[in-house]
């Protein structure tokens, strides 16, 4: 199972907004594969130009994703509507997390697989 995880600075500590994450961490099979950029971080969009058009915003966050396309999961702690529309239009499912749940991209992703070896 693929799974991503927006990423601080550190590229360890879980960054909370979603779509303004400086990288994603890739785990595979609970292991660090790789760590990508953001598109958002190096291209980046202002949000005030697409607040009329929905579609627009969305397709920027689809285009800043793109790496993510073959990952089932996404852990995150916030999510905004158009980064939530652009992660499930890659079937991205979403997990939504607190602090508490982890205090590292390592923790949560541990704890997220036995979650689910237990459902």
């Amino acid at each position: 199972m693929k799974i991503a995880i927006p990423l601080d600075s550190d590229k360890e500590s879980i960054f909370k907004r979603t779509g303004q994450a400086p990288y994603f961490g890739i785990y595979e099979d609970g292991k660090l594969n790789s760590i990508i950029e953001n598109g958002h971080g190096k291209e980046g969009h202002d949000h005030h130009e697409h607040s009329e058009d929905h579609e627009a915003h969305t397709q920027h966050h689809r285009k800043d994703i793109a790496g993510l396309a073959e990952c089932e999961w996404i852990i995150v702690q916030l999510v905004g509507e158009h980064m939530q529309e652009a992660l499930q239009s890659f079937n991205i499912k979403i997990k939504k997390v607190r602090q508490k749940d982890g205090i590292n991209a390592n923790e949560l992703v541990a704890n997220f697989i036995a979650q689910k070896e237990q459902e």
